[in-house]
Formats: C-alpha cells, structure tokens, sequence
C-alpha cells in the first residue's frame, strides 16, 4: 500500500491556521515574544512561542473551554481543519493517531495552585484525551493511541500511521501532535536541564547560528489526513506528498544527549526503506532546536550522510520548539514544499558556525525528495522520507 498527505491542519504561533502558518514561514516572520502568560520577571527566559488563543475560543463552549486542556483544543481545532482541506468524508473507522510530550500540563499545573481540584483534571490531562475529543467532534470509531516520544512525538505518530495504512489496518488516518507546555513548569524544568535560550529578543531561536543557546519554548498542533493512494486517486484528492519510509531508532548514550551515529543510521535507514540514494533527496528539514550540543551533532551528521549541497532548513527559526508537535509541523511543511517547489527560508542564522546549505529567503525549486528528522530526549531518532507522487 502507497500512502499519501491529503490534508493539513494546524495551530502555532504563526498562524491558527494552515495558510496563514505557510504565509508567515514563506514570508521569513517570526512567532516568538517575549512571554505574556508567566510573569518571567524572576527568571531568565523570557521567550515563547505563543499561540493567538483569543482567535480560538469561537469554536468552544464555554463548557468545553473549561473541560479541555489547551492542548486537546489545539488538536481539535487542526483535525477538523485538516478534514476540511482534505476536501473528504472520513469513514468511520478512520484511525487517529496523535502524539503530545506534555499533554495537559496547563491543566495540571493550574491544579497544584488551586485549593481543590476539578473533577475534570485526571480525563483531561490523560494524553489520548486528544484523539478521543477529535474522535467525538468528527463523530469516528476506529483505532485510536495517543503517542509519547518527547520531540519526536508527531513523527512517531506519523510513522504509527503510515504503518496502519501500509498493513491493511485502515484505509484512513488522523496522524500529528499538538502540546501547549507554555507554563512555568516546563519554562522552569526545561531551564534546569540547560536548553532554553536565555536571550530576550525573538531572534534567539538562530538555529546553527554560533550565537545560539539554547531554544525557546513554543506551543501549537499540527495532524494531516493520511490515505492509501488509490483512495485518494479515486476521489480526485489532491495529494501533498507520499510518505516514502518513516524509521525510528533509539539512542542509548543518555536522556538527553545526541549520538551522531545514532542519527546517521537512522537517516541512512529511512533512505533505505524509501529506496532513495542520499543524492536523491533535495531538502533536509532539520531537527535544529537551537541548542549548542544538538545542532553541531545533526549538521555533522548531516553533511557526513549527504556532504555539504543538500539544502537544509530549520523550521524552528520561526516557530520555536512546539515540542511534540514541531515534527508534526515539519513534516507537513516538508509536505507543502514538496506540493509547491518551494525551499523556506531559516531566519536568524546569521553567523552558522559549520557549512551546512541553509536559505535566509525562500528559493523556488523542484523539491522532489524531503529527509526529516525528528529527535527527541530519551535517545529517540526519527526519520521520515517524503516524495512527489509518481
């Protein structure tokens, strides 16, 4: 079975939309500030990445704005645009898979500064609260699993999808992440790990750039309609992509701590699977959080698997890290520059400290094969193969 991405919805700090998201990237804008919902004053990161949540409490009751975490919201919100776009009736049966690193941690940490709790913390921080809210809006029945592999969330959910298809399991998919971790505790327990940047202008997220320390931390979904290509012939969809290969391989040199072989294999796997040579592949849509460590390992391995000509773009630039759903993110943008010929800029780089081929502005060009690269702590390493449909 060939599997293919029919629709694309999303929510980041960009845009609360698909089209108004590839806008701003297309246009090399920025979605980071300086925080507005934590008084950072006391601490010494001062950035996120934010989503515009006014533009979204017209899709919710008030009710359901009480019982559902943002992050559920979030991914409610980019199902129902990515059915839209797909411009499809799913069958029932669809399967939805969606990955979050930090599920309802809003909700959880507005529960530790309460004097009682609700009785809707526990289902609504639970992380396949999401596939169950976008299974009821979208009134489907079939599989479900909500996936947790850090950064790489989205990827895994992804790969988990393109498998179900592949295998005969479903004909239909809802596959991405979303996590909204823009709270004190994660800007506090991220910063103790040392990967936040401490800077205080929107041009901290410089991935590459020798001035970089570390990434700023940003919220936001993204799921995509997946489907067997013959379905999607027969109905006359247009098709983003195919999804070539998705491979996953784990680290163990530590919770945090990137392998550069790790990556290389799992990059060479990928290429495998998709039958791909490395010369193939005219994109890499990097991993790059911005972090000192992780961007010097990837750009090693990158150019070690691929030498220094292929294109490279960090979407992160402009995002910031979505966590969970920043590969989801990626990968559908990967996605849409496959669909339009088009190459995004990174913003930000100014000074790259390794030779790595990355855009300052975006490039019209044939954009036949895309590498993604998906890693996340506890030594996970994803890579996703798209490709024109042939």
């Amino acid at each position: 079975m060939r599997v293919v991405i029919t629709g694309i919805g999303a929510v980041t700090p960009l845009g609360v939309n698909l089209q108004e998201t590839w806008e701003a990237v297309l246009k090399g804008k920025s979605g980071i500030a300086l925080c507005s919902r934590i008084d950072t004053s006391s601490l010494p990161y001062k950035l996120a990445g934010e989503v515009n949540t006014e533009r979204l409490k017209g899709f919710f009751t008030e009710k359901q704005l009480k019982r559902l975490d943002p992050f559920v919201q979030y991914a409610v919100v980019s199902a129902v645009e990515a059915v839209k776009d797909a411009r499809t009736e799913l069958p029932p049966d669809t399967a939805i898979i969606i990955g979050t690193s930090r599920a309802g941690v809003t909700f959880i940490e507005q529960a530790l500064g309460s004097s009682r709790f609700s009785s809707y913390l526990m289902p609504a921080t639970t992380a396949n609260m999401a596939c169950s809210q976008v299974a009821e809006e979208l009134n489907l029945k079939g599989e479900s699993m909500a996936v947790s592999a850090a950064c790489a969330s989205g990827a895994m959910a992804l790969m988990e999808a393109y498998r179900l298809i592949r295998s005969g399991y479903a004909k239909v998919a809802l596959a991405g992440a979303s996590d909204a971790p823009i709270t004190r505790l994660c800007l506090e327990g991220y910063g103790k790990t040392g990967v936040l940047s401490k800077q205080d202008t929107p041009e901290a997220s410089r991935p590459f750039d020798r001035r970089r320390d570390g990434f700023v931390l940003s919220e936001g979904a993204c799921i995509m309609v997946l489907e067997e290509l013959e379905r999607a012939e027969k109905r006359g969809a247009r098709i983003y992509a195919e999804v070539l290969s998705a491979e996953c391989l784990t680290s163990r040199s530590g919770q945090t701590r990137p392998d550069k072989e790790d990556e290389i294999e799992v990059m060479r796997r990928a290429l495998v699977r998709a039958n791909t040579e490395p010369g193939e592949i005219k994109l890499v849509n990097a991993h790059a959080t911005s972090t000192q460590l992780g961007d010097r390992v990837e750009a090693e391995a990158i150019t070690e698997l691929f030498g220094e000509g292929v294109y490279v773009t960090a979407n992160k630039s402009q995002t910031g890290h979505m966590l969970g759903a920043s590969s989801a993110l990626e990968i559908a943008l990967s996605a849409l520059s496959i669909h339009q010929g088009v190459i995004p800029p990174t913003i930000n780089t100014t000074e790259p400290e390794l030779k790595i081929n990355i855009l300052s502005e975006p490039l019209e060009a044939p954009v036949g094969k895309v590498l993604k690269n998906s890693f996340g702590f506890g030594g996970v390493n994803v890579a996703v193969v798209l490709g024109c449909r042939v």
